[in-house]
This record gives C-alpha cells, structure tokens and sequence, in this order.
C-alpha cells in the first residue's frame, strides 16, 4: 500500500513536514470539512458565491448593472491583506514589508507602496483596518471588493460611499449568504456541480479508525449541509441520505463557532439527525455512549470534546484543516493540537515551479553576480578613500575608471535581476507571483504556515501514501552562517 522510499511518492503529493511529528503520539484525528475533507471546484462553487453576493448588494443600493460582471476565479490567491481604508490588496513577505500592491486593478509602483506602506510607518496589518485573505472561500470576496474599488474610481455610483463601507458591505452580504442558505442550498441540490469528490478519501478514514485512533470532525457548517456533503465525497450513489458514513466517525461536531471553539465555552446541544432538532444534553454524562453509535452535536468547545473522546492534553490530537487562523493558528496556539494545513493550491504550484527551474536558476546566477559587483565595488571604494587619506592623490584616473565601470554593471545588474525574478513570480501566477515567496523571501502565508503548521499538504488524501504510525521528521533548521555561499 505504500511506497517504499519516500522517493516513489508525487513531489506535489507528499506531506511536508515543519515540526517533527511522531503518529505513534497521536490518539485522535480530527478534521475541518469545507475545503478539507470536502473540496470545492473554484470555477462553481466560488463564482456562487460571487454571484449570491452580488444580488445581495444590489438588495441593499448597488447598481443593478454590477450583475453583469463576471468573476474571474484565478486572479486572487491565499495570503493576501486587504487594507479597508486605502482600497488596497497588498502582498507582503515574512517581514510584513509590501512588495506588490493593487489599487483595484491598478498596480502601485514602489514608490506610491512605500509612500503608504514604509516599515518605518509600523502599521499592524489587523482587524480593523485591514482583512485577511486567508482560505479560498474569502478570493471571491476579496476579487469582488477591488472590482467596487475600481467601479467606484472610474464612476460616479459610489461616491457616497467609502472604501471601508464598500469592504464592510461585501462582507456583511457574504455573511448573509451562509446565514440564509442561499449558496448551500444550491451545493445541497447539486452537490457533484460544486464539490470534488476524492475516491481515497474513505479508504484514509477506514486506515486511520483502523488503527485504533478516535476520528472527529469539527466544522462550522450546521448538520442538515454536513450530512449532504458527507453523504456525497463519502460516495453514496443514492439520491436519498442516509447516515452511513457517520460510521467512520466517533464524534460529529457540527456549527461548531471556530476559533470561538478553541477559547470560549460555547453552550453544546445533541442534534436528532432526522430531524435537525437540537436538544439539551447531560454533561455530566456526556462521556457515556452506551450504544456506540457515532455522537453528532452542535456548538461546545475543546475541553467537551477532550471528554468525550478521552483525550487528556493537547498534543494528542492532529488536526487536519485549510483555515489557517481559525483551523491551525488558534488550535495550535491556543491549547497545543498537532495541525497539517491543507493547501489546496500548492500542487499545481509546485508543477509551475518545477517547470520554472531554469529561471530560478537563472535568477539566483544573477544574485550571486550581483553580490560579486557590491563587494568590488565597496572594495574600489575603500581603496580611492585610502589614496585620498594616506597617499594624498585627489584622484586616481584608473581607479576612477574601474569604479564608475563596476558601478554601472551593478546598476544595468540589480535592473535585470529584479526583471527576471518578476518574471519568474508571473510565470506561477499572473498577478500576485509564487504563493509561498514574495520576491526572494518567503511570503507572510508561508512565514504563517512554517510558524503554525506542523504539517502541510495539497489534501489530506495524500495521506494514503505513508503508514498510519509514519514518524514525520522536519527538515534541518538552516541559519545563514551555516550556509556556504
């Protein structure tokens, strides 16, 4: 079943490793089912979104002409910061320093991104002035609020309004979408139209139950839209539901309020699966399951669920979600989980980048080159400075001659560097460039999942490729002086 040498397994499937992570330590596995065990189709089920959004909006004033625009699923990427005062998408590196910027669908040249965004400033990218474009259900969102920006720039609709107010419209509406039912009724009527269904996937929660692990979920989606997703990637070809895969599940926790989950004691309720209905339950002997059938319930939080599972600490429960502040920041920080993050996105990234290796290396030859002119350049200079202090020449013609020489191979140098590597991020995404890199520093999102994701992945069904009892090990820590360049 799995391969013999890590070696065998797809590049763009195997599981990457952050924080050494034995299997053995682990006694319960939990996941997220949105964009985790379930997978949306982007070019359906986002552009649902999308579009239910846009009738809300013209519900609340919005031109009726903005229905006729179109949404473009490919354009925004995880990762990014909305600055809801300015109108801007920003793109930053671990360093929280801006390297690309939009202004709707205008790019800000470096100069107007660090008029605004200047580290010096020391701005917190938080709530409330700027959003967090952090799982792939808020691209939708986030592509919607710069076309308002732009349609407010280039009209006279919206001038009544302000960017904060264009940003703080499109969310409350989006919000209404999940609160109404308006986008899931839909999944729930044509669930094959929106969602991807994994033929691995009961294969891994049979392996995992197998192993002697108690297996949970926890989502935010209420029961009566869990049951209809699960029922669909679980692969029951009946038209009716039923509540057979609730038999690769120990416990169900549906409307589960995450991060809230993670901090607050949210009131629990147990839910009748015919019926939807919630009911009051005894927590005193909430541990008990005389039938041992599958517990579905809605709401409590982390410490009800260590009950009812048997868990003692933290550290004895992987958490496997997409959302990396309400899956893995707030469950790793907050009370200890293990966590791999589900990338979704990363596998046709790392196809683009093995596809890109020639200009990587093109790029990094020019780095090195470049490096090479600044250090003989400041070794020129260091060397006229000297004949002007100890030798008193005013002016050496050679020396002159070399220095605005190497100067300006420097310069023509850092110029044709910077193209390439812009050409290098626009070959993996048009607009925003490589996911995990911000020119050559790791981007905000991949300093975020190194800090917070003890493992990660394009699906969790990647799994299937290593043993239920697998000794994740991570990588060796490098500092730069231990590189040798």
């Amino acid at each position: 079943m799995f391969p013999d040498d890590k070696i065998d397994i797809p590049f763009c499937e195997r599981i990457f490793c952050n924080r050494t992570l034995n299997m053995k330590s682990i006694k319960a596995v939990g996941f997220d089912m949105d964009y985790t065990l379930a997978l949306y189709k982007p070019e359906t089920f986002e552009k649902l979104a999308y579009e239910e959004t846009l009738k809300k909006l013209v519900d609340i004033g919005y031109s009726k002409e903005i229905l006729n625009w179109e949404f473009d699923h490919k354009y925004m990427i995880r990762g990014l910061v909305i600055d809801k005062i300015r109108g801007n998408v920003l793109k930053m590196d671990r360093h929280r320093y801006v390297k690309v910027a939009f202004h709707g669908f205008k790019e800000l040249n470096r100069e107007e991104r660090r008029k605004l965004y200047d580290v010096e400033n020391v701005i917190i990218y938080e709530e409330p002035n700027f959003a967090l474009i952090d799982t792939l259900f808020s691209l939708a969102e986030a592509f919607l609020f710069i076309q308002l920006v732009d349609y407010k720039d280039k009209t006279d609709k919206l001038l009544n309004k302000t960017y904060l107010e264009i940003y703080n419209d499109v969310r409350k509406c989006i919000d209404l979408c999940h609160r109404d039912g308006s986008i899931k009724y839909k999944v729930s009527e044509n669930p094959g139209k929106y969602i991807t269904r994994d033929k691995n996937l009961v294969s891994i929660l049979k392996d995992l139950k197998a192993s002697g692990r108690k297996i949970f979920i926890v989502t935010n989606s209420l029961w009566n839209y869990s049951n209809v997703v699960m029922n669909y990637i679980c692969g029951n070809p009946k038209k009716e539901l039923n509540f057979e895969w609730l038999s690769y599940f120990d416990l169900v926790i549906t409307g589960s309020q995450k991060p809230s989950f993670f901090n607050s004691k949210n009131q629990i309720y147990s839910v009748d699966l015919k019926s939807c209905y919630l009911k009051n339950i005894d927590l005193i002997n909430l541990s008990k399951n005389e039938n041992n059938e599958p517990k579905v319930f809605q709401g409590g939080h982390f410490k009800l669920l260590y009950d009812i599972l048997g868990i003692k600490v933290g550290s004895e429960i992987l958490y496997i979600g997409d959302h990396i502040y309400g899956d893995i920041l707030r469950s790793k920080k907050e009370i200890g989980w293990r966590t791999m993050l589900v990338i979704e996105e990363l596998e046709k990234e790392i196809s683009a980048i093995q596809n890109s290796k020639d200009q990587y290396t093109l790029c990094d030859s020019l780095n090195k080159k470049r490096v090479h002119l600044e250090n003989e350049f400041e070794r020129l200079q260091i060397a006229e400075h000297e004949n002007k202090i100890k030798k008193g020449i005013d002016k050496d013609e050679t020396l002159d001659k070399k220095i605005k020489k190497v100067g300006y191979d420097l310069l023509k140098i850092k110029e044709l560097e910077k193209k390439e590597i812009r050409t290098y991020h626009l070959g993996l995404h048009p607009i925003w460039g490589e996911l995990m890199k911000t020119g050559r520093q790791n981007s905000r999102f991949a300093a975020q999942v190194e800090t917070y994701a003890c493992l990660y992945t394009s699906k969790l069904t990647n799994l299937i490729h290593y043993g239920p009892h697998k000794n994740f090990r991570a990588v060796r820590d490098f500092m730069p002086h231990d590189l040798d360049d």
